[in-house]
């Protein structure tokens, strides 16, 4: 018998545990994305068939026990709603069932398994330093830094972090809320041909570091990949165990780009405001039909009204690292993946953000920033919304342990019509305000 020809012929599977449980009713596409670049993706390298199976669990699934590596070969935690609600909701560390749930990740890495983190889902892992001269201070900062999982030699770094409304300081100091600006809210943007597209975020060009299997056949030295408000990542000089920068930030800042730089909006509503917001959510709650429990972040995204300042945001991501490897030190070499961006997204190679004019009704749902001149979206699609999936699927190869050699190809998917159609909702707007929020 051939043994050669039999090992060749294999069909290798991994198993991909998808964090889904939206703590805040904060909404991400983000699953919807993860669900089609990597469920069922298969390919072919060196005579041998791999094949990524995605399932999404549940926070009661952690506790229960079902994250183990018997059952899963990696565990991923997308932006958004998921990695950043936790990274709010894990922070009352207080909590019992808190505690067991980080320790069931934990074991989960320590027992060999892979962990990729996405913005929000990378926040969540890391602890986080707002920089050298002061410790986290905000409510948001805090509970972001005491959310950490503990896995981790690297720190996540935002010089300020709030939430538009509810950071108390905002009428004197609005700008510091930091980069989440970037993602309290853009209007959708019409194209040249009358084509309405979601495009929250920026499309930037990440310098890529080819010492690692991720990017080391990868061409060019750049890669336009998605940004939506995430953070820069912090690596000690002297970790305890082997960690890659694997891309960095553009040197210019945001603000110093006139095509990206936005300024900073504060809410002047009021309790007022804020009461209107809270009965137009509970109307639009009634007329959708959808669940009352959402209404606590309708009322946040329809309070108004906006005023723009004169107060630029600030980065402060320039040249410092966006996407890391970690590997656990112990005998498992369990592998920790941290990425600040967003390569499930689409993007595009040019345009202008402006600022919308203070009108009576502005707030975060129907936004205060818009992307114009957009002309780089292709008809068909294929190539702006698949631009990076070959990233993800490369992220979770190299934290199932898949040789480097047997990594999945860099190149654009073709989309077929059922996934076009699952992903439709979160890339052309329908022009309700529905599917507008839904894209928040």
């Amino acid at each position: 018998m051939d043994l050669s020809n039999l090992e060749k012929n294999k069909t290798i599977i991994k198993k991909i545990a998808m964090l889904g449980d939206e703590p805040l009713f904060w909404k991400t596409c983000a699953k919807i994305f993860f669900k089609v670049i990597l469920n069922n993706y298969e390919w072919n390298s060196n005579g041998i068939k791999y094949k990524f199976i995605l399932e999404t669990i549940s926070d009661q699934d952690i506790l229960n026990d079902k994250l183990s590596v018997s059952n899963y070969d990696v565990l991923i935690i997308p932006g958004g709603g998921v990695g950043d609600g936790h990274s709010i909701t894990k922070g009352f560390n207080f909590s019992f069932k808190v505690r067991n749930w980080k320790k069931k990740i934990q074991r989960f890495v320590k027992d060999g398994g892979g962990i990729v983190g996405f913005c929000g889902g990378a926040a969540l892992i890391t602890p986080l330093s707002t920089g050298k001269s002061r410790k986290p201070t905000t409510f948001v900062e805090r509970l972001y830094n005491k959310s950490s999982i503990d896995i981790t030699s690297t720190y996540s770094y935002y010089k300020y972090l709030a939430l538009p409304i509810y950071y108390p300081f905002q009428k004197t100091h609005p700008e510091r809320i930091g980069t989440m600006a970037y993602v309290f809210s853009f209007k959708p943007t019409e194209t040249e041909d009358g084509r309405n597209f979601h495009t929250g975020g920026i499309p930037i060009d990440i310098k890529i570091n080819k010492n690692n299997p991720i990017f080391s056949d990868f061409p060019d030295d750049n890669l336009t990949i998605r940004w939506w408000g995430g953070q820069a990542l912090l690596v000690p000089e002297k970790p305890d165990r082997e960690i890659k920068i694997c891309a960095k930030y553009p040197e210019k800042e945001l603000h110093e780009n006139e095509k990206t730089r936005i300024h900073a909006w504060r809410y002047v509503g009021g309790f007022k405001g804020f009461f209107k917001g809270f009965f137009k959510a509970m109307s639009y709650v009634k007329k959708e039909k959808i669940r009352i429990f959402d209404a606590a972040m309708f009322t946040y995204y329809l309070a108004s009204k906006w005023k723009k300042t004169n107060k630029l945001i600030l980065s402060d991501i320039a040249n410092r690292p966006c996407i890391v490897t970690e590997v656990y030190p112990n005998e498992n070499k369990g592998r920790i993946l941290l990425c600040t961006l967003h390569p499930e997204f689409m993007v595009w190679w040019d345009g202008v953000i402006e600022e919308r004019k203070d009108e009576q009704d502005i707030c975060i749902a129907n936004g205060l920033y818009q992307w114009k001149n957009i002309t780089t979206i292709k008809n068909p699609l294929d190539e702006n919304i698949t631009y990076t999936w070959w990233v993800v699927r490369r992220f979770v190869a190299w934290a199932t342990k898949i040789p480097e050699k047997e990594f999945p190809p860099i190149k654009i998917h073709k989309l077929n019509p059922e996934e076009m159609e699952q992903l439709s909702r979160n890339i052309l707007w329908d022009g309700s305000l529905k599917n507008q929020m839904e894209n928040i």
